[in-house]
C-alpha cells in the first residue's frame, strides 16, 4: 500500500516574527517543520497531519551556534562537528539516525520529536485494523489497557504511554539546558527539564503557536565531564530504545555534581539529579519513572566502583520502560543500569 503525503499548504517565513504570526493565524491546524525527517514520515502514515506547515529553513536567526547557545535550526551534523560544544552533546548528535539524515535533521526537530509506540507509528490501514489508539484517532491505550483509579482497575482511556525517543533532550537536560520559545504571547525561557511533562500525547508544555528558538547551556556545562550512550536495534537509522546522558564533576576523587538524563524509557526524558536540586516527580508515578524515589547519597562521596554500582542500580530500578518500542522492557530496564555504569567508569577513568 503506497503511503503518500497528504495535501498541505507550505509557508516559508524568513523571520521568527513572521513564523509566529502565521502560526497564530492558523491556530491548531499548523505544524512547524525544519528538516522534516520525523514529521513527514508521520504525515505519510496519516498521523495527526495538519493542512498548514510552516518551514523554518529560511530563518537565519535559528542557525547560530556557540559553546553555550545552539539555535533550533542548527543541523545535527553541525552540532556533531562543533568542538566548542560539550562532548556529551556532540556524542548524542553523532548517534542520531544516519549521516544523511543528520545533514537535514535539526536540534529543534530532535527536541520536539513526537513520541513513539508500536501502536502509533504504523500506516493508517494497520491502525484501522486494530481500532486506533489514544494518541491518534482512538479512545484507548493498547500498551496499558487498564489503569488504577481510586483503587479500582479501569479501562485506560486517559493516559498515553508512548515513548519519547530524543537523544539530545536527555543529554541537554543533564547539562542543565534552558530552552527559549517564541509565540503569539512573546518570548519565554524555561528549563528544558520543566518543558517536558505529561503523557505521550501532551509530552511537553508548549503554548499555542510557540516555536523553539534556541537552547542555552549554563557556564558550568563547559567545565564538567559529559558523555552519552544509547541502545538501539541498529547503530544507524534506528531510534534509541534506551539513552543515557551523564554530566559529572569531581572535586579530587569525590563527586561534586552528578546529573543523569535517561531517555527512551518514558513519555518524557527523565533527570536524576543526585544533588536533589532539580527534581520532578512523574504525573502518574506508578506508571512512569520516578527519579526521586530511594535516591542514594552521592554528592561528596568518592566515585568508587561500589558507588558507581549503587548509582547504576538506582537508575535501573526506577526505570519503567513499556512494551511499545523494539526490545523487551526487562532487557531495556537492565541496560539502563549497564549504560550508566559504563559511562560513569569511562568519564572517571579517561579524565583521571
Amino acid at each position: 500500500m503506497t503511503m503518500l503525503l497528504p495535501k498541505f499548504e507550505l509557508h516559508q517565513p524568513t523571520t521568527v516574527a513572521e513564523a509566529v504570526a502565521l502560526a497564530k493565524q492558523f491556530g491548531d491546524d499548523v505544524d512547524y517543520i525544519s528538516g522534516g525527517t520525523d514529521l513527514l514520515p508521520n504525515y505519510k502514515c496519516g498521523l495527526n497531519a495538519r493542512t498548514n506547515v510552516i518551514s523554518l529553513q529560511h530563518i537565519a536567526e535559528l542557525k547560530q551556534i556557540s559553546a553555550t547557545e545552539i539555535g533550533a535550526g542548527v543541523t545535527l551534523t553541525e552540532i556533531e562537528h562543533n568542538t566548542d560544544v560539550p562532548a556529551g552533546v556532540r556524542e548524542a548528535a553523532a548517534h542520531i539516525a544516519s549521516p544523511l539524515l543528520r545533514e537535514s535533521g535539526t536540534l529543534g526537530g530532535n527536541l520536539m520529536l513526537d513520541n513513539r509506540c508500536h501502536f502509533f507509528n504504523q500506516s493508517y490501514f494497520w491502525r484501522n485494523s486494530l481500532g486506533y489508539c489514544l494518541k491518534a484517532d482512538g479512545d484507548r491505550c493498547h500498551v496499558v489497557p487498564k489503569i488504577n483509579v481510586d483503587g479500582k482497575s479501569v479501562l485506560n482511556d486517559k493516559v498515553c504511554v508512548a515513548t519519547h525517543s530524543s537523544d539530545l533532550a536527555p543529554m541537554l537536560i543533564a547539562l542543565g539546558a534552558e530552552a527559549t520559545f517564541a509565540g503569539p504571547d512573546g518570548e519565554r525561557t524555561i528549563k528544558l527539564n520543566d518543558f517536558y511533562w505529561g503523557d505521550g500525547i501532551e509530552r511537553f508544555e508548549r503554548k499555542p503557536g510557540e516555536m523553539l528558538v534556541k537552547v542555552t547551556l549554563p557556564d558550568w556545562a563547559l567545565n564538567v565531564r559529559s558523555g552519552w550512550k544509547k541502545l538501539a536495534p541498529r547503530q544507524s537509522i534506528d531510534f534509541s530504545v534506551v539513552g543515557v546522558g551523564v554530566a559529572l564533576d569531581l572535586d579530587g576523587d569525590k563527586v561534586s555534581k552528578l546529573r543523569i538524563g535517561l531517555g527512551a524509557v518514558d513519555t518524557t526524558p527523565v533527570l536524576f539529579d543526585y544533588a536533589g536540586r532539580d527534581v520532578r516527580k512523574a504525573p502518574h508515578s506508578y506508571l512512569f519513572t520516578d527519579p526521586t524515589k530511594d535516591m542514594p547519597e552521592v554528592i561528596g562521596q568518592p566515585l568508587t566502583d561500589e558507588l558507581i554500582e549503587t548509582v547504576a542500580a538506582h537508575v535501573q530500578t526506577q526505570a519503567q520502560p513499556k512494551l511499545n518500542v523494539p526490545m523487551a522492557p526487562d532487557y531495556r530496564k537492565k541496560m539502563c543500569g549497564v549504560l550508566t555504569r559504563r559511562l560513569l567508569k569511562e568519564l572517571r577513568d579517561t579524565h583521571s
